[in-house]
């Protein structure tokens, strides 16, 4: 069930916070990564394949729906093999080649480190980067009628 309460999310960064961390990562009832706080999250495979979790339980990201529809862009290019939503256990998702936040603030924020592990080698990953690239082309290229002038 949807609801608006915002205070789990709050609640998680604080925790998050105090214990040095920017964010937290949250995992369903199943062991399943699920989402960050207002955010969704991402994950690059070791064989490229780019995977959310599926938004059955989760938010259903506008800017994460829009990454699934451009994404394929990459996969013209041969830089990724593959695009889908699928289940990841924790396990899996801390073994990732390249982990990112994506959400409508940001678009993407590169995770490099998750419980004092690095994920992958500990640095942003090319292809998180081509996905960043891929979201801000798409925001400044997005149809006029879209665009409101300001006067200051």
């Amino acid at each position: 069930m949807k609801n608006v309460n915002y205070l789990p999310n709050v609640l998680s960064v604080m925790e998050a916070e105090d214990q040095g961390a920017f964010a937290s990562i949250w995992i369903d009832e199943k062991g399943y990564v699920a989402e960050g706080p207002n955010v969704n999250v991402a994950f690059i495979s070791q064989d490229k394949e780019l995977i959310l979790p599926p938004f059955d339980n989760i938010l259903s990201g506008c800017t994460a729906l829009r990454l699934l529809q451009l994404a394929p862009k990459l996969i013209e290019q041969g830089r990724l093999k593959s695009v889908r939503t699928g289940n990841l256990t924790l396990m899996e998702a801390k073994g990732a080649a390249e982990m990112m936040y994506v959400g409508s603030t940001l678009p993407i924020l590169p995770i490099v480190i998750w419980d004092e592990q690095p994920i992958g080698d500990g640095k942003v990953g090319e292809l998180t980067m081509a996905l960043s690239d891929l979201l801000w082309d798409d925001m400044v290229a997005g149809p006029g009628n879209l665009k409101i002038p300001l006067p200051y």
